[in-house]
């Protein structure tokens, strides 16, 4: 079976693939291929770097129904071969696709050869009025923080924004986020926060636990969470989720199984068969 190669010219379709997958392809054109086979498009795959995690290359790959009749070991090995060959020029340390696409016989060709799952992410509405807290009664000395609790104090919002950053890093051991300073890493945890709610907790000026919420368009988004153990955290809990479903009705977000803090956070509420699913498959030099 002869696969050519050739510069994306957005002549082919429909496309099978998920529409995150199309979503991001459409985002990322430059650079984008297409796969022909006996003349006909069989596949496209692009491919970008990420910012904020620059290590691993990203790409995405679409197919048209004609894939379906082509050898998809042969489709994976052409697809993967471009991916790695750039990857490689570019001097990075492997390459990465988040797609909801997880148990595609292309996907599984590709997995056979080198691609790992890494990360499984849920994508729920989880409606706050069913989140099953328990009272808690903290121990002496313990605060709760709101946003002007945090803001308002020098020591605690270093505090919060150096162990956001650890705990962000620790998540993502494969794909590694670049070094932050500060003063970078402070406006993706402090801007637009929930202001009414509780969102850490501590003991003098040590954080002990946090569960970050943000208002963007008018809905409520989990941006996070993490406890030193799981006690401070569902101490936290019991106090922020039913803070916030006094005034939201449903929290959405991502829910990542390399997130302990955000697991915990997740199974406060009942089980969510209808969450979107994500899949991370990576590949490392």
């Amino acid at each position: 079976m002869t696969f050519e190669v050739k510069p994306f010219v957005n002549a082919s379709g429909p496309w099978l693939s998920p529409q995150d997958d199309i979503a991001a392809f459409k985002a990322h054109l430059a650079g984008a291929e297409q796969v022909e086979c006996g003349g006909q498009v069989v596949a496209a795959l692009t491919t970008w770097r990420n910012p904020m995690h620059p290590f691993l290359l990203r790409f995405a790959t679409l197919t048209t129904p004609v894939a379906d009749t082509v050898s998809q070991s042969e489709l994976a090995d052409v697809l993967i071969t471009n991916v790695v060959a750039r990857a490689k020029q570019n001097g990075q340390r492997g390459l990465m696709a988040v797609t909801p696409d997880t148990m595609s016989p292309l996907r599984s060709a590709m997995v056979s050869r080198g691609l790992r799952r890494i990360r499984t992410t849920f994508q729920p509405q989880l409606r706050l009025q069913e989140a099953q807290t328990a009272p808690v009664t903290l121990a002496p000395g313990t605060k709760l923080l709101t946003q002007s609790d945090i803001l308002n104090s020098e020591a605690l919002t270093e505090a919060l924004i150096q162990t956001t950053y650890l705990a962000y890093q620790s998540r993502h051991a494969v794909d590694q986020v670049k070094p932050f300073a500060e003063k970078d890493w402070a406006p993706r945890i402090l801007t637009n926060l929930e202001p009414t709610a509780p969102l850490a907790l501590a003991q003098g000026e040590t954080i002990g636990a946090y569960c970050l919420t943000y208002l963007r368009h008018g809905h409520l988004e989990f941006g996070g969470a993490w406890g030193a153990d799981h006690g401070l955290l569902d101490g936290l809990l019991a106090y922020t989720l039913p803070a916030l479903a006094s005034r939201y009705e449903t929290l959405a977000g991502a829910f990542s199984d390399t997130d302990e803090g955000g697991l915990q956070v997740y199974m406060t509420f009942p089980d969510q068969p209808e969450a979107k699913e994500l899949g991370a498959f990576a590949l490392l030099f």
